[in-house]
């Protein structure tokens, strides 16, 4: 037992009572330094303590001698020489205090995992109907009543039960934890949810994770609920753009603008150009060096937050004259695996959408087929829009964004805003996240000049799909697959 804390005068108690004490290592001297006569777990199993004390009860003598049925296994005990064990009193080695121990190593800590003891106390809360286990020094007095009235009930022993299970629980979540480096998580209560009635949270994952909870809050109020949202789903998009220079502004979770450029700054231009109108109050996210000059920029318009990886010095003197502008400096930022969403009565989890498409994974079912100078606006299209809330279509040319529409309960209506909310130039190519169920809105686009599409195809009007756009000229290559975000 690591927690020794009452041990001695109930052993005491017991031994007075005539149980037999077997223990092992040091509570075995513990036990005997104070008058109490044990026998050890060595001379019980005829194995001396091995390994460093790695092994010691793991035996049939003690496993044994714990599981067996008494009413059915008497004569099979009898046979190998195993002696019943009524009480199993054990608590673990301190793996918890251990690994809170600044100073400790990983080598620590993985000796401080103990194997015999939970190995001992399932057993013998399998086996309540025979054993007690006793995991809590605080349950001491409670079994020294009913062995002093009787001995010990099956009710009591099937709590101790419950208790024990629970106690491995713990202790193995706890392993789980530290060894996957999630010791560190952080609960922090935000000032609110998505509305101020509701209360929300944040789990920070630690310091091993390179997400927005990471990042290096710099000036500004804290996050909210909203904040973290829309942070996540501009770094989320700006993942897609890994060498060329990028900026993503997002509202409401869904990109706005986005745009790639020579410069940070031309990126940004870009992206502003797109829909200046829904920027405002948005959250920016750049894939490089925040400079003085783009700085200078960015606090033109009202923007909530801004995250890059660095900043000029310069440009945090620029955004110290917005007190509430929240500055945030993340230099890795890895997507997580997973997504999880919580439902009324159990909860949906799903992979998060890896998937990149480039030129090769294209097929082309109409008789044109888009020029070089289109496609890489198709390419950059299909980034944006596999990042924008279904329905959702996106406008591109000269590899620049021209408009983005989302989150509308039919594909005509996301086509319509697309092409209504801005002056579309002529020539443009236009990315849908899953594929048009009738002709109407190639129809739409071939009035304002539309070159290419990309969408992913497969459904059963294809071949009015691809006639539509055969007869207004315009080429059209398919994904195989779509890309939804609801």
């Amino acid at each position: 037992m690591s927690n020794k804390k009452g041990l001695v005068p109930f052993a005491s108690f017991l031994e007075k009572n005539g149980t037999k004490i077997i223990a092992s290592g040091g509570t075995a001297a513990v036990l005997k330094k104070n008058g109490i006569k044990v026998t050890k777990v060595s001379s019980l199993t005829g194995f001396p303590e091995m390994f460093g004390g790695r092994v010691k009860t793991i035996n049939p003598h003690i496993s044994g001698g714990i599981l067996g049925k008494r009413d059915l296994d008497a004569k099979e005990a009898k046979k190998n020489k195993i002696l019943w064990i009524d009480m199993v009193v054990c608590n673990l080695y301190p793996f918890s205090k251990v690994s809170k121990d600044p100073n400790s190593t990983l080598e620590d800590k993985i000796e401080n995992i103990d194997i015999g003891g939970p190995t001992m106390i399932r057993a013998a809360a399998k086996n309540y109907k025979w054993v007690s286990v006793v995991v809590d020094t605080q349950d001491f007095l409670s079994i020294k009543k009913e062995l002093l009235t009787g001995g010990i009930t099956e009710k009591l022993r099937f709590e101790l039960s419950k208790k024990a299970f629970g106690h491995c629980a713990d202790y193995d979540a706890k392993v789980f934890e530290v060894l996957s480096g999630k010791e560190n998580e952080k609960k922090s209560v935000l000032r609110y949810g998505e509305n101020p009635h509701q209360d929300a949270f944040v789990v920070d994952h630690g310091e091993a994770s390179t997400g927005l909870p990471q990042a290096k809050q710099i000036q500004g109020k804290a996050l909210s609920y909203n904040n973290f949202l829309d942070g996540d789903a501009a770094l989320l998009c700006l993942n897609e753009f890994k060498k060329e220079s990028a900026c993503v502004i997002v509202k409401h979770n869904s990109p706005c603008g986005v745009g790639v450029g020579k410069s940070i700054e031309a990126a940004y231009e870009n992206s502003l150009k797109v829909d200046s109108l829904s920027a405002f109050g948005g959250v920016v996210a750049l894939n490089k060096r925040c400079s003085t000059s783009l700085a200078k920029k960015l606090n033109k318009v009202f923007f909530e937050i801004i995250i890059a990886p660095s900043f000029d010095g310069g440009a945090l003197s620029v955004f110290s004259k917005k007190k509430n502008l929240r500055v945030l400096k993340l230099a890795k930022y890895k997507p997580s695996s997973f997504s999880i969403k919580t439902i009324s009565g159990g909860s949906l989890g799903q992979e998060n959408d890896k998937s990149s498409l480039r030129e090769s994974g294209l097929t082309f079912p109409t008789n044109k087929k888009p020029s070089s100078a289109q496609t890489a606006s198709l390419l950059l299209a299909w980034k944006v829009v596999k990042h924008t809330k279904s329905n959702a279509i996106v406008v591109a040319k000269n590899n620049k964004i021209i408009s983005i529409s989302g989150g509308q309960t039919s594909r005509v209506d996301a086509t319509n805003i697309a092409f209504e909310k801005t002056d579309i130039p002529r020539g443009c190519v236009v990315a849908s996240d899953a594929f048009f169920p009738f002709k109407d809105s190639i129809e739409k686009m071939a009035r304002h000049g539309v070159s290419s599409i990309v969408q992913p195809g497969g459904s059963i009007r294809d071949k009015e799909v691809i006639e539509s756009c055969n007869k207004n000229k315009i080429s059209m290559a398919f994904t195989g697959y779509r890309v939804f975000k609801h």
